[in-house]
């Protein structure tokens, strides 16, 4: 299954290990901006984010052969977090489609 080693690779800074683990055809939908990333512009994207960026609470809520569903808590330079939900389609074992949410969640003293 994927999950182990997605997030093997993100603690590991392993960008060619995430990228092995993305489809030929792989899409990240960006629904903030209503953008389609294909696999090279993920990888560039990613590459200086899997060093800055550590998920707190990662956890994978569902996984088949077909689909892959999990949460986490980013934390953020600034002090804020968002919750955050990746849906990933599978294609031959690989991920092929990333659609995700994120929730910012509020400090304890607001």
């Amino acid at each position: 299954m994927i999950y182990d080693k997605y997030a093997e690779a993100w603690d590991t800074q392993n960008i060619k290990m995430l990228a092995s683990l993305c489809h030929p055809n792989f899409e990240m939908v960006m629904h903030s901006s209503g953008t389609i990333a294909r696999k090279a512009d993920y990888i560039e994207r990613l590459e200086p984010l899997i060093q800055k960026f550590k998920p707190e609470n990662r956890r994978c809520l569902y996984e088949n052969e077909d689909v892959l569903v999990m949460h986490f808590i980013m934390p953020f330079p600034n002090g804020t977090k968002d919750a955050v939900l990746y849906y990933i389609q599978k294609e031959d074992g690989l991920m092929r489609r990333i659609e995700t949410g994120s929730t910012p969640i509020k400090n304890k003293l607001e």
